[in-house]
């Protein structure tokens, strides 16, 4: 029966035979026994669902390993629902008739025995999953051709006692519940647990146990009471997540719900392996519900959840494998459709067949290579003890990382961890890795108190309560002896606290009330002030400018938007100007930072800055102190529109206020400035120096400081050695500070450092050497040598070295160098000279711009008119203009080319400078403009851009005619027996004028008469008067007394035939006058 029924299943499931035909290594009969009708069996690990892994790991194993290309593979496949009965005699056909050389199953616990019994005893190599691994077998090391990949159940009952020890809990109650269709692992893992607990570990006292048959209410207190009175650790295993829900709700309702007890949920199902269903076990999935969801959840707190573990997780490959076997058993050899097709993914253990597979595969691969290239596989494959001596190792297979022991077993892994209230994860605390019959652990947390315990109080729970299991170690107490004596002292001494309560509260508040109307002194609320930038009111005290400060708008020091960058801003309050200080801190302030505020607030000194108040409300937190006019040191020492000369006196009275201001905070609630600088030396409209910025150090020690701003800093401060600035770190300040006022420049401006404040800053932390210090050189010749040989005391190397303030402001006290105690008399007697000096300076300036203003309007006018030249200083547009009627006269130099030839350049520059700068005198004799010089070209207009009427045609025929008298008298300096003539040309009409371009502007004329004019010059004879007829017909008819010839007609370029005249004279002179070269010049042209 049997045989018929092996038969059957071979010829269903496609027969024995699926070969590779490209081998030359021989052939190797793969065995496989898988379950297919029990549908719980199929699940977990059934055909259907799983035989595809065993050729997917031969797929994988052969990209690690080509020899395996040569291997022929065949497989043979029978089917057993773990039947043990007829696992023998189907495993006796596989290995004596089928002949096969390994073989894969049976996955289930039953029949694991007798398979190992018989492949040992043929020495075929067995490669159990599934299940099997719920059976325990005593001794793996008999059974050497016997491989496990499986985590068994007997690894996980060693790591549990393990941890049961490590915690020091040896009384244990152990409860479980066997499901047949979670293929009663909790059953097997109850048996586990009685066998090695018992056998192997003595220091473990299982004092209950229980398998849980009935969850009825009644039962479940019974079990819960037994395990009350005898234990306060319970290790659970239930393989139904409803019942693990009943048992705990149990327990809650017991009152078993204390940091006492201990849980230990034992997931034995290794769903971190398989990826099995993972539901919050403490929800009641029953319709309808029985409302105590919340009650079981808070059972969580009191659980550990103790279960198999991968070190890797559940990688993508593992999904993909699981979701991919559909596809998978429908590929040859399986061919598997119709009865595969309603599994959509791997059965929950077809991964550990894949690893199963993988490592035969390897294992194989790595005896064939140690043969050699002319091995025979089906001889090393029948040689299962050679085979299974490569299966040992650590292998990265589907389920992880995996080590194979000498035993052939998988070394399992197992991890402690606490819930969440969702009770679908936890956080992983102990790894354990169980090695024979010891664990190693690897514990993630460093404080037990604030990691695995912090639910419990950080209290590691006890084996036994200080009082027993049964409070049999606790005596009654007083109160239980005499319950009414104790209420009588419990109330009156609770009516003495509440009325020593209610005074201590009375007490607070009225102390807090004070603090809060003496907070209110220094709180300001940013919506009470006005940013100086938004301010629209009057603004007489802040515009008032500096009395020794010249009137300059220019003057950058004084411009209140410069009092508003940085980390100072102006403000107004009420009408005030006052200073802000932002602090680009985050800070929440404690009682005692309340307390130095007041103090602040409270600080009055004439040479101490008045502190004004505290802003917390606004965009940063703020400081405000009272507004000083005349700004810092810094400003006063490197403003160059300082109009009075600092004497000694001065100086001196900027010392002794700085040091007294010193010596008041040092005196004060205060204690220190601890931010001293000449940036924060401030002088006040009456020239007193007070000192700002100081106090905050709770907010100071949070802030940044650029490298400028520590030039002034203590060196114990810069290289840390102090952290805190202190009265002695404030003298040195204070001696860098008085060699600013000095010296009257800004630290080390002075010395040949090279590198800046970096250089500085480093050169000051060094502590070698002689220490670099600011060069002492008084800006005055009346300083007090005292007072050089006091700052160089004050930046003492060494803290203990430097003079206390009361010594500096005593010392400072004996140096006066003057008579006069007050500085702003001795400021006004200054100003009142000064006063006298700049009225005088004034008025000498004022001729200066006079006399300048001429010069331009000069230069102005030779280069335009006068009527543009006007438009032009009052910024007024030259638009062109059109003029109806101008006269325009043109002339050059006669053979003028010839000439320069004869001349070097610089004679040609000279002799044109004579020429026209005898025309130009001529020219201011006329209503007549000089429009430009081209070269040895000269021209110019009349009736622009002054309009006269037709007296522009008169005024060019005069010009023309004095240009050419003066010639008669003109005489080259490097060829004084040559003369000078010239052609001109003149025509009236029409034309545009304007000025062209920005710069070197000019003014233009534009238009056809202009050409006309150069025509009729181009056209003329030497010393003649060429004029169009336009020009001669308006000289003619509108002015007369002009004698004139007719030309005739001309032909002109551009222009064609034009009728043109001669102007030959004035009526009324002498033809024969010898003075007059132009008239004989006409004669000659004439006969």
């Amino acid at each position: 029966m049997i045989i018929n029924i092996f038969i059957i299943f071979l010829t269903f499931f496609h027969g024995t035979i699926y070969q590779n035909l490209n081998t030359t290594f021989g052939t190797v009969k793969i065995g496989i026994v898988l379950p297919n009708i029990n549908p719980i069996l199929i699940y977990w690990q059934g055909y259907q669902n799983s035989a595809a892994a065993v050729t997917n790991a031969l797929k994988v194993a052969k990209k690690n390993n080509t020899i395996l290309e040569r291997v022929n593979f065949e497989y043979v496949l029978t089917m057993n629902e773990c039947v043990s009965t007829e696992v023998a005699g189907l495993f006796f056909d596989l290995i004596n008739v089928q002949k096969i050389q390994v073989l894969f199953g049976p996955p289930c616990y039953r029949t694991a025995n007798v398979a190992m019994n018989i492949a040992t005893y043929y020495k075929i190599p067995l490669y159990l999953f599934g299940t099997s691994s719920l059976q325990e077998i005593t001794d793996f090391s008999t059974y050497n051709v016997v491989t496990s990949v499986m985590p068994s159940y007997s690894d996980f009952v060693i790591g549990l006692a393990r941890l049961l020890i490590k915690f020091r809990w040896t009384n244990v109650a152990i409860v479980a519940y066997e499901s047949a269709n979670k293929l009663g692992r909790c059953g097997r893992f109850y048996d586990q647990v009685n066998q090695k607990i018992t056998q192997r570990f003595d220091q473990i006292n299982v004092v209950y146990q229980k398998s849980i048959v009935n969850f009825s209410l009644d039962a479940l207190k019974k079990v819960t009471d037994d395990i009350k009175k005898l234990t306060r650790v319970i290790v659970v295993c239930m393989d139904e997540i409803d019942k693990l829900r009943s048992f705990m709700l149990a327990a809650y309702d017991n009152g078993m719900n204390t940091s006492d007890y201990v849980y230990i949920n034992c997931d034995v199902d290794m769903d971190i392996y398989v990826n099995e269903e993972n539901k919050n076990a403490m929800i009641d999935y029953k319709s309808p519900p029985d409302g105590r969801d919340e009650e079981a959840i808070s059972m969580y707190k009191w659980m550990f959840h103790l279960d198999f573990f991968s070190l890797d997780g559940i990688s993508s490959e593992y999904n993909n494998f699981r979701n991919s076997m559909p596809s998978l058993m429908r590929e040859p050899p399986f061919n598997c459709t119709t009865e595969c097709e309603k599994y959509n993914v791997s059965s929950a253990y077809a991964p550990y067949l894949f690893d199963s597979a993988y490592l035969y595969f390897i294992s194989l691969g790595l005896a064939l290579k140690s043969h050699g290239t002319n091995s025979n596989a089906t001889a090393i494959a029948n040689n299962g003890t050679l085979i299974t001596t490569y299966s040992t190792g650590v292998f990265n297979g589907l389920t992880g990382a995996f080590q194979i022991s000498k035993n052939l077993t998988r070394n399992s892994r197992l991890s402690l961890s606490t819930y969440f209230n969702d009770g679908l994860n936890a956080t992983r605390w102990i790894h354990v890795l169980v090695v024979g019959n010891d664990a190693e652990f690897n514990i993630s947390y460093t404080d037990p108190a604030t990691t695995i315990f912090s639910v419990r109080g950080g209290v590691t729970p006890l084996n036994v309560p200080k009082c027993g299991y049964q409070d049999e170690f606790c005596q009654p107490s007083f109160i239980e002896q005499s319950p009414v004596g104790f209420a009588f002292i419990i109330v009156g001494g609770v009516l003495i606290l509440v009325v020593i309560i209610a005074f201590m509260i009375f007490l607070c508040i009225m102390k807090k009330k004070e603090e809060e109307k003496q907070n209110e002194l220094w709180r300001m609320y940013f919506g009470s002030l006005i940013k100086y930038s938004d301010y629209r009111g009057s603004f007489t005290q802040l515009q008032s400018k500096r009395s020794l400060h010249s009137t300059s708008q220019t003057s950058n020091k004084q411009s209140f938007k410069d009092k508003a960058v940085g980390k100072h801003q102006l403000f107004i309050l009420h009408t005030e100007p006052i200073m802000g200080r932002i602090h680009e801190v985050q800070y929440h302030l404690k009682k005692k930072d309340m307390l130095h505020l007041r103090q602040l607030r409270l600080l009055d000194n004439e040479n101490i800055n008045k502190f004004i108040g505290f802003c917390l409300d606004g965009p940063t937190l703020i400081s405000f102190w009272r507004y000083c006019s005349r700004l810092s040191f810094i400003d006063i020492l490197t403003d160059e529109n300082l109009s009075i000369n600092m004497d000694g006196f001065f100086i001196y009275s900027l010392v002794k206020d700085t040091v007294e201001g010193l010596n008041a905070l040092h005196n004060s609630s205060i204690g220190f400035h601890g931010n001293l600088s000449s940036k924060n030396c401030l002088v006040d409209e009456r020239w007193q120096v007070k000192l700002s910025d100081f106090g905050l150090p709770f907010i100071r020690c949070y802030e940044k400081h650029t490298v400028n701003d520590q030039i002034w800093t203590a060196p114990e401060i810069l290289r840390e050695e102090i952290s805190t600035p202190t009265k002695s770190s404030d003298i040195y300040s204070l001696g860098i500070v008085l060699a600013d006022v000095v010296n009257k420049n800004i630290a080390f401006e002075n010395s040949d450092i090279r590198g800046g404040a970096d250089e500085i800053i480093y050169m000051l932390k060094k502590k070698r050497g002689i220490p670099l210090r600011p060069v002492l050189k008084p800006a005055v010749e009346d300083i007090s040598p005292g007072l050089l040989h006091l700052i160089k005391d004050m930046w003492s190397e060494e803290p203990g070295d430097r003079p206390k303030s009361e010594t500096v402001k005593k010392l400072v006290k004996e140096m006066n160098p003057g008579k006069s105690n007050n500085l702003m008399d001795h400021v006004y007697g200054i100003l009142e000279k000064y006063a006298a000096n700049l009225e005088e300076e004034i008025q000498e300036r004022t001729k200066e711009l006079i006399e300048e203003k001429k010069k331009a309007d000069l230069l102005l006018s030779r280069m335009l008119p006068k009527q543009v030249a006007e438009k032009l200083k009052l910024g007024q547009p030259i638009l062109p203009e059109q003029f109806d009627q101008v006269t325009i006269f043109f002339s050059d130099v006669v053979s003028f080319t010839t000439l320069a030839a004869r001349c070097t350049p610089m004679q040609v520059v000279n002799l044109l400078n004579n020429l026209y700068t005898t025309f130009d005198s001529i020219i201011n004799e006329h209503d007549v403009y000089k429009v430009e010089t081209i070269g040895d070209g000269y021209l110019c207009v009349s009736g622009l851009p002054h309009r006269n009427g037709v007296l522009h045609v008169k005024e060019i025929a005069l010009l023309s005619i004095n240009l050419i008298k003066s010639l008669d008298s003109f005489t080259i300096q490097h060829l004084p027996k040559e003369k000078i003539k010239i052609r001109v040309g003149m025509h009236t009409g029409s034309c545009v004028a304007g000025v062209v371009g920005l710069t070197m502007p000019r003014y233009c004329l534009f238009g056809d008469t202009v050409n006309t004019a150069s025509r009729m010059e181009s056209n003329g004879k030497p010393n003649h008067i060429h004029m169009s007829y336009d020009a001669h017909k308006l000289l003619s008819e509108k002015i007369g007394g002009f004698v004139t010839e007719p030309r005739g007609e001309v032909l002109i370029k551009g222009k064609g035939v034009m009728e043109t005249f001669w102007l030959v004279g004035k009526v009324g002179e002498d033809p024969a006058d010898p003075n007059n070269g132009m008239y004989a010049d006409y004669k000659k042209e004439s006969s």
